[in-house]
């Protein structure tokens, strides 16, 4: 890296750690903690890089800052690699306006605070294609290798890493590197990826094919029944987790000069990733809608391919009007507090808050009987936030998630008689279905959470057979 680039990677990366003192556990974090206490092949919800991840980072201890440390390590690697790639493919120019563009993207911004499956689909999609790249432009046999290892942990941390795999066959098909299918060391790559990938299919077959069923339905209509509402929304959002300055640019450069991205051979490959990626959640969200992040790796190979045209052209007001956009956002995403009259519905961070001080409240009530909550996200905010974090279950109606398979024994034995006692902590007044399990349910307190940006009231019932 130029020493340019280095200051401005330590810093973003620097400061964003730091930042991550201050929040508590999103909900969705805290689920992902939970799988990390309860490892399997893989989850009803996601392959389980990020369990695994997590459990190697707590390690160094049981705090939000560890936990969040696999979400920086990850975004901050594959920044490392938008870097060399920019570098080895252009010059270092292009590298370091690459670094920029990506850094101050708004979605990279939130991948910085926030522990999901993308944080490690970010990792390997980006090593993925750098080891591609190495393969078929410098010819360095080992690197396909690499290529299906890295491939098959993709396909661990989500399942829409197969859309990089699908765009990069497809790059090879309708480019002159044709000819490497013929190399058997391609075929080669593929067997090491299903090989790291096999734990999530065994898991699979175990359960029905359970997760496989749920994430096609969740992201894939039945109905092709066309919705221009979700279209215009999905759209809007990309326009937003890109940078509303750099996305407009990016279409107006990208028509402008099509040719170009079909003549010059690494424009070529960085677009199939960008392009494939976008298209497919484009089209699906014209019929069922689709979520801004989904199509985040998409702008991995955009960052870089914007970045040759901000120097190609000499586009320097254009890119300082993109970090300006950035830092704005980044304002706003982050210290909304410091914004007089920011509406409250507004408040990205809003689900961070109220947890923490809702279970340290509820653990006074805590004593031999089982815990129970409403939902996932609810329940595994309890794991972490109550005193001695104790199991969690959830016997009540909710969106099935791997609770539903945790919980199954638990209530099971309440059914039959071998629990007795519990205790309820949820923000859904569930009396008359707990009623349904326990002989006696009373009201023990109702927890209220009155923060800036969100207000939270939580019940806590005693439960007896």
């Amino acid at each position: 890296m130029t020493k340019k680039a280095r200051i401005i990677y330590s810093v973003v990366v620097g400061f964003s750690a730091l930042y991550n003192f201050t929040l508590p556990l999103h909900p969705d974090e805290a689920y992902y903690w939970v799988w990390s206490r309860n490892l399997q092949l893989s989850y009803f919800d996601h392959p389980p890089m990020v369990a695994y991840l997590i459990k190697m980072m707590t390690l160094l201890g049981q705090h939000e800052f560890v936990i969040r440390l696999v979400s920086v390590f990850c975004v901050a690697g594959a920044a490392y690699l938008v870097y060399r790639l920019a570098e080895d493919m252009f010059n270092s120019r292009v590298a370091e306006i690459s670094l920029g563009v990506f850094l101050f993207m708004p979605l990279v911004q939130s991948g910085f605070i926030v522990v999901t499956p993308d944080s490690p689909l970010v990792f390997f999609w980006t090593l993925t294609f750098y080891c591609f790249y190495n393969y078929v432009f410098r010819e360095k046999r080992k690197y396909i290798y690499l290529a299906g290892i890295a491939a098959g942990m993709l396909l661990l941390s989500k399942y829409t890493g197969v859309l990089l795999l699908g765009s990069l066959f497809f790059y090879l098909t309708f480019s002159k590197k044709r000819k490497l299918f013929k190399r058997p060391e391609l075929y080669a790559a593929g067997v090491l990826a299903l090989l790291v990938f096999l734990p999530v299919i065994i898991w699979n077959y175990q359960h029905g094919w359970a997760s496989f069923k749920f994430q096609f339905s969740h992201g894939v209509a039945d109905k092709k029944v066309f919705n221009p509402s979700a279209l215009g929304e999905f759209i809007a959002s990309q326009v937003m987790v890109f940078n509303p300055v750099f996305a407009t640019g990016f279409l107006i450069l990208f028509i402008k000069n099509i040719k170009d991205v079909i003549k010059n051979k690494y424009l070529y490959l960085l677009t199939w990733p960008f392009a494939f990626t976008l298209l497919f959640f484009v089209y699906n969200s014209a019929f069922k809608k689709a979520e801004a992040n989904w199509a985040g790796p998409a702008y991995i190979t955009a960052a870089i391919i914007l970045a040759y045209w901000i120097d190609k052209h000499k586009l320097k007001k254009f890119f300082i009007a993109g970090l300006i956009m950035a830092i704005f956002l980044i304002i706003v995403m982050r210290f909304p507090e410091f914004i007089p009259g920011y509406p409250e519905q507004a408040v990205l961070k809003k689900d961070f808050y109220g947890h923490n001080f809702i279970y340290s409240e509820a653990s006074q009530y805590l004593g031999p009987g089982i815990i129970l909550s409403d939902s996932y996200q609810n329940a595994s905010e309890a794991q972490f936030y109550l005193k001695g974090r104790p199991e969690v279950y959830i016997i009540t109606q909710t969106r099935y998630s791997n609770y539903n398979l945790w919980s199954k024994e638990v209530k099971e034995n309440i059914e039959n008689g071998e629990i007795k006692e519990a205790i309820y902590i949820g923000a859904s007044d569930k009396k008359d279905e707990l009623l349904t399990y326990f002989d006696d349910v009373y009201l023990l307190d109702r927890i209220k959470y009155n923060g800036r940006f969100v207000q939270r009231l939580f019940y806590v019932y005693r439960c007896y057979n």
